[in-house]
């Protein structure tokens, strides 16, 4: 797996922002950014097709919507406490065998046993966390019609039900009585997410982001510098304390000041998506096929993406989750961007080779040497806040895997994240 430090050592161009507390000079947080770029030698942005991971988290947007429209405000999946009820008492209150009710939350509720009593607020799961919705129809229906009802295309419902070739046309009909999937747990990723309520997350929903992605312009050789995409940056490395929101924003505006980049992308750690989610990204579908020549290429499968993967990559599974690449247009705020007065410079630093050096040519063909742009109201902000003397947050300690553990908020912040 890759370490922050080998992305400081290979992004091209590099730069970026840390902050530091006046008095002892401690690392509050840091952000680096880059210009996004691809080792397979097949890589397109798409949001539809099946390997990309997006269908499940469609079906699951629709399945909310479909249980807010009911008038649900939690959801039924789980049972949330209101008093200090015993497991018997809500086991008979849901219909469940109490030792079942038990098995399903022992792992969420240590210690939970059949004569255990709840506090109010408390919130036990009633169904297995890897189970499928299902949807039985009352009367018969055209295809068209029920992907109408449910909120899903045809094409999400009949990956969804890979054995029901009826699907395939949207004039013929299902016959009542028909049992189909409408959403499938096991295949969504796990981003964290408060107990019982009822969250869409932000995605590409009609393939549209993933489709401007695609006409961007690119080149490069994938076995050696990667195919670089000179109008796209990338989010490359984020850890702050209470910073992180502040940090992300600071970036934002300066990438659309500059009006060198159109959209900017991110790989996400799925505890970091919500994060994201709130400073307006999109999860986007990409879908990639490696081979280790050429000729290979023909006879590779198309697979998920894996964003650190080497264009010869044999062994995917080595990296673990499917890469949750995130994404965010900028070209609806370049006309509308702030200026000010000063002209500052938002990067001053050439990029450098690898190895360190810079190039004689000033970097890769058509790659902007640096950022610049006039400066912004976050930006006027930024040198203010970054000579005020800030209370110190000391490092946090680490937990048992080696991450840092969740620390208080540092004042000014908007939620520390950790997404490389």
């Amino acid at each position: 797996a890759l370490k922050p430090a080998d992305r400081i050592d290979m992004d091209e161009p590099l730069w970026g922002y840390q902050l530091r507390d006046r008095e002892h000079g401690w690392l509050q947080g840091f952000i680096t950014l880059t210009t996004f770029t691809t080792w397979a030698r097949e890589f397109v942005w798409d949001s539809n097709h099946e390997s990309a991971g997006l269908i499940p988290m469609r079906a699951a947007n629709a399945a909310v919507r479909r249980l807010r429209a009911q008038g649900h405000e939690t959801d039924p999946d789980f049972f949330v406490s209101e008093d200090s009820h015993t497991v018997r008492q809500i086991a008979a209150t849901v219909g469940l065998e109490v030792g079942e009710l038990v098995r399903l939350n022992r792992d969420q509720v240590p210690g939970l046993t059949t004569k255990a009593k709840l506090q109010a607020g408390t919130c036990l799961r009633l169904r297995p966390e890897d189970a499928a919705d299902t949807h039985t129809l009352a009367r018969s229906i055209s295809v068209r019609d029920l992907c109408e009802e449910l909120g899903l295309t045809m094409r999400d419902l009949a990956v969804l039900n890979p054995e029901r070739t009826v699907l395939g046309s949207a004039t013929n009909r299902l016959k009542k009585g028909t049992t189909l999937r409408v959403r499938d747990h096991a295949s969504e990723p796990s981003v964290p997410t408060t107990p019982a309520a009822l969250v869409e997350r932000a995605i590409d929903e009609d393939g549209t982001l993933a489709a401007a992605l695609n006409k961007q312009k690119r080149g490069g050789d994938p076995a050696d510098t990667g195919v670089v995409w000179p109008r796209v940056a990338e989010i490359s490395l984020l850890a702050a304390v209470g910073c992180g929101r502040w940090l992300v924003e600071l970036c934002l505006d300066d990438l659309r000041a500059s009006h060198t980049y159109d959209f900017v992308v991110l790989q996400a750690a799925l505890g970091a998506v919500p994060f994201y989610e709130a400073l307006g990204f999109r999860r986007v579908g990409a879908v990639a096929r490696y081979a280790a020549s050429e000729a290979e290429l023909e006879q590779a499968p198309v697979a998920p993406y894996y964003h650190w993967a080497a264009s010869d990559q044999a062994q995917l599974d080595q990296f673990g989750e499917v890469s949750y690449m995130m994404a965010l247009d900028l070209r609806a705020a370049h006309a509308d961007a702030p200026r000010g007065d000063s002209g500052m410079p938002v990067v001053a630093t050439p990029p450098r080779a690898k190895g360190g050096k810079r190039p004689a040519g000033g970097g890769r063909a058509d790659q902007p040497q640096c950022v610049r742009g006039r400066e912004t109201a976050r930006m006027r902000r930024a040198r203010e806040l970054l000579t005020h003397a800030w209370p110190a947050v000391p490092p946090a300690p680490a937990d048992s895997a080696g991450a840092p553990a969740p620390p208080p908020p540092a004042p000014g912040g908007g939620g520390g994240c950790l997404g490389w």
